[in-house]
């Protein structure tokens, strides 16, 4: 089931290969920033035996195989040139390249549900494979060139190993690997592998654990051996990056936002409501494999108030270690009830991916808007907009103008406004008034809604929810 619903949308949200998105100079799909991981590969190469991923400030676990997997399909011929030719020159191929980078992320997706199953009890490890197999946000994520979904695979393997492995440093190794595929997991890992140590009363077993956890590390990013000063400078230019007072998320709001978007978009709301009664039943009972995922979640919800946003991929972790809870709590009901409440829990992320699936493989608006902006807008005009990449126009042909979402338009109005949904806040007030008074609607993109009810509807969604469907609009400012 998890590799059924991989594979339809694989080569999503791409633009189209032509000679206008050839000049833009952009290779990124409308799931930006997977060209950074893509172009960060493209500068190493297995037959020089340099795995240097170059980008270093999400994790290197994941950059490692995507260079792996490009250079050993572009050796079985998959590509029918070398694969860096066809990703820069955007050649026919292009989409291929995409193809083969996000399958690594799928195969992380089918190691989770593997694992998962290896999970003490009859019904609590099966019951979250099912669960994230079908979850609508970790399929979109596994058809992402992104490091997201390895490291929850190395999370689910950290803790299996906490419960199933004969030594602590083979828990360490787990939870190392886990942070070599995304820094962000290091609290969540920690904590699972001190709750494993201390559940099995070892004087050495921390000692163990700390060198497993090390040596899983370098294994995972052993570029940190090479070059950690190059490793430290790059991420600390992201981490030191100021947010806007204005978007910065209250902590209270922000764990409301997570707990909101767990049960719409990742586990559906009957699983979220099991979780919290499974997490009752294990506060009370405090068997070892309780404590194991009640760390997990307890070291990953500290991360997430200086990650900030509240996005879906940050909760892909909370969908294992809180899928885990509902099955503990299913697995206390007799089984008159388990198999219907199962179905039941299954059935909204089920529909809510079978959704994400239907606007994957539409028209993506984006694509959409450009073939009416190259119809419509003379050459040579500015167009006011969010972002250069959605969609990707040569800046020579189409410069930016100014900032729809942070500049005041009226101060210097201009011609043509491209908008779109896709910001998490709202816009301007005034922007938005001098759209409606002083601009016409000339061409429209969006994808039509289809099973709502699974996410119960749209509104306040991440935008990285929306990336397979957000909607655009492109004005014209009216004549005087």
């Amino acid at each position: 089931m998890a590799l059924a619903l991989r594979l339809p949308g694989i080569k999503w949200g791409l633009p189209p290969v032509t000679r206008e998105v050839r000049a833009s100079d952009l290779r990124s799909s409308y799931a930006f920033d997977e060209d950074d991981i893509l172009s960060g590969a493209a500068q190493a190469s297995v037959a020089r035996l340099d795995f240097d991923p170059r980008e270093y400030h999400w994790g290197m676990l994941h950059g490692e195989g995507i260079l792996l997997a490009m250079d050993s399909a572009q050796a079985l011929g998959v590509f029918g040139e070398p694969w860096r030719h066809a990703y820069f020159d955007l050649t026919a191929h292009f989409a291929r390249v995409y193809a083969v980078g996000r399958f690594v992320a799928v195969v992380a997706a089918l190691f989770t549900v593997w694992v998962l199953f290896q999970f003490p009890g009859q019904w609590t490890g099966p019951f979250c494979a099912m669960l994230v197999a079908v979850s609508p946000a970790h399929m979109l994520q596994s058809d992402q060139v992104r490091v997201d979904v390895t490291m929850t695979a190395m999370l689910a393997l950290t803790v299996v190993a906490a419960l199933r492995a004969r030594r602590s440093w083979m828990v360490g190794f787990a939870a190392g690997l886990a942070v070599a595929a995304k820094y962000s997991i290091v609290t969540a890992a920690a904590a699972i592998a001190l709750a494993a140590v201390a559940t099995r009363k070892k004087p050495r077993g921390l000692l163990e654990a700390a060198v497993g956890g090390v040596i899983g590390f370098l294994v995972g990013a052993p570029v940190w051996l090479i070059k950690p000063r190059v490793v430290y400078d790059q991420i600390a230019r992201f981490t030191n990056a100021k947010v806007p007072a204005e978007y910065l998320i209250p902590t209270g709001k922000l764990f409301a936002l997570h707990a909101v978007n767990l049960a719409r978009f990742s586990m559906g709301l009957p699983a979220f409501l099991l979780a919290l009664v499974g997490l009752v039943i294990m506060v009370r009972r405090r068997w070892p494999a309780d404590l194991v995922v009640l760390a997990g979640i307890v070291g990953y919800a500290i991360v997430l108030v200086p990650l900030r946003w509240a996005l879906v991929r940050y909760d892909l972790p909370l969908l294992v270690l809180l899928g885990l809870a509902a099955g503990v709590a299913l697995e206390r009901l007799a089984p008159r009830w388990r198999y219907g409440l199962t179905a039941v829990a299954l059935v909204m992320p089920l529909a809510g991916t079978i959704a994400q699936i239907h606007y994957m493989r539409a028209p993506h608006p984006a694509n959409v808007i450009l073939g009416r902006i190259l119809e419509i807008v003379p050459p040579g005009t500015p167009i006011s907009r969010l972002t250069r990449e959605a969609p990707p126009l040569d800046l020579k042909i189409y410069p930016m103008g100014q900032d729809i979402f942070m500049d005041d338009l009226a101060v210097k109005p201009p011609q043509w406004v491209l908008m779109s949904d896709l910001p998490d806040q709202a816009y301007r007030a005034s922007n938005l008034d001098l759209l409606r008074t002083s601009y016409q609607e000339v061409a429209r993109a969006e994808s039509p809604r289809i099973l709502a009810w699974a996410t119960l509807g749209e509104s306040s969604s991440p935008h990285d929810w929306k990336y397979t469907h957000f909607t655009c609009v492109l004005y014209r400012r009216k004549s005087p």
